[in-house]
């Protein structure tokens, strides 16, 4: 099995050279750097701009600009570098940083009215020079009570990293860290008919926003009318597969299928860095956190979709693999879904799932984020949060499977029950990870728990 940071570093440089995509994106979207940036336990995804040209340009000409969403200006020494709104289209704030410390702001930066001149624009300029300049959706600083002097931590950006900005070990892949700053999706779209599927649904590609990035999918919708009030709807996630290999809709063909005939529309989303979606902004590893952030942004997408296609009250979440730890930690953080059906699912204990990696990879995550043991690994892993779980959970694993123990699926099982949660645990002897002999069994069964949880549930 390839190492995650591996495969990830392999998808940022291939990326680019993806042919046949289903979207066309543009250079300038694909080259795009971003940030992670925390100021006061909030984090945003800051987009990177450090060429004169694009500095010049900022958000001139922007529509809007998402709650965790920003833009870092990274120049090439401190100075008292001036801010104009020329062209903006909503409110900023402005944040002008010096050695990882909040040097000035600027709130609320109002548009300018249409038709002034820009020589009569106002020019925003600190106090004291920074080498920094960040630029939030207004409001920001009040919100969060953010205030000259506190600490901003940047991670992802070799820029940042340069400037020897101090990293959050782990702090942003956490459990409440997410729950405070969720998951934005928006722009659900659906593109043009895809092949024929023989008359029982109808293969779409599908695009979406999250922050600051673009992810597509796959989307199946049965055929005959739409029933009133829209299909029920399943997210499938998929599990590792090397982004060099996988094309859209990899992963989960069976599943799509199967319950695309029985009345679901189903979405399969390919993760960043995967087929066309935007690259993955982090280049390590994120406990898959990246990818929950991908799948929980689709959720918040349907829900906005403004079509009669799909049902956005019902929704289920399948999973294999590391798709399957991707639902473990959506099922702590969602309250949308209706009922999550795990195969052969990693462990819902974040430090775990090491045993996939190399030596050198482990020991670069513990240098890292600290020892073995820590305590930033269980505010990581889901399974601490299961008290929080409120949707019904059906487990299915093989007793012969040699890539993820079932020892994973039953620690969650009994974790879950002795919580007092709706919990099924279904193992198959002889079966292995893919599910080869027992796949329609499986299928069924979660074909049924679905049908009760969530195609019959109003």
């Amino acid at each position: 099995m390839l190492s995650f940071r591996m495969i990830i570093l392999i998808a940022v440089a291939l990326t680019g050279l993806a042919i046949g995509a289903l979207f066309a994106f543009s250079m300038d979207e694909k080259e795009k750097d971003f940030a992670t940036v925390e100021i006061n336990g909030a984090i945003l995804m800051a987009e990177v701009v450090s060429h004169r040209t694009s500095r010049a340009r900022g958000l001139s000409g922007r529509e809007m600009l998402g709650e965790r969403e920003a833009m870092l200006f990274i120049f090439d020494e401190p100075d008292y570098y001036g801010i104009w709104m020329k062209d903006m289209k909503f409110p900023i704030d402005i944040f002008w940083i010096s050695n990882g410390v909040i040097a000035d702001i600027e709130e609320n930066a109002p548009v300018p009215a249409p038709g002034t001149a820009d020589a009569q624009l106002p020019v925003y300029r600190p106090d004291k020079e920074g080498e920094l300049v960040l630029e939030t959706r207004a409001g920001f600083a009040q919100k969060h009570k953010v205030k000259i002097g506190d600490r901003v931590r940047i991670t992802g950006d070799k820029a940042a990293a340069e400037k020897n900005m101090s990293a959050v070990p782990g702090q942003e892949f956490t459990i409440p860290a997410l729950r405070q700053h969720p998951a934005v999706g928006r722009d659900f779209r659906i593109g043009e008919p895809m092949v024929s599927t023989g008359g029982a649904y109808q293969k779409f590609p599908i695009s979406y926003a999250s922050g600051g990035l673009t992810l597509t999918g796959i989307m199946n919708v049965p055929a005959g009318p739409v029933p009133e009030g829209g299909f029920p709807v399943l997210i499938l996630n998929h599990g590792l597969i090397d982004p060099v290999i996988y094309t859209s809709g990899r992963g989960s063909k069976r599943e799509q299928d199967f319950f695309a005939r029985h009345g679901y529309v189903t979405l399969h989303p390919d993760y960043r860095g995967h087929a066309s979606s935007s690259p993955n902004p982090v280049l390590h590893h994120d406990f898959y956190v990246g990818y929950t952030q991908d799948v929980m942004a689709l959720v918040d997408a349907i829900k906005k979709y403004e079509g009669t296609l799909i049902d956005a009250r019902r929704i289920g979440m399948w999973g294999h693999s590391m798709g399957g730890g991707i639902a473990a930690r959506a099922m702590t953080l969602s309250s949308d879904i209706r009922a999550y059906v795990l195969f052969a699912p990693i462990s819902a204990d974040a430090e775990e799932n090491f045993y996939e990696l190399a030596q050198e990879e482990r020991a670069w995550l513990y240098e890292t984020y600290g020892k073995e043991g820590a305590g930033i690994y269980r505010r990581i892993s889901p399974i601490q949060y299961f008290e929080d779980v409120r949707a019904p959970v059906q487990l299915h694993h093989g007793a012969a499977d040699r890539d993820v123990p079932i020892a994973f699926s039953e620690k969650m099982f009994e974790k879950l029950t002795s919580l007092n949660k709706k919990a099924e645990l279904f193992t198959y002897p002889g079966e292995a990870h893919e599910f080869a002999d027992a796949w329609q069994t499986a299928a069924d069964r979660a074909l049924q728990f679905f049908d009760k949880y969530v195609k019959n549930a109003r």
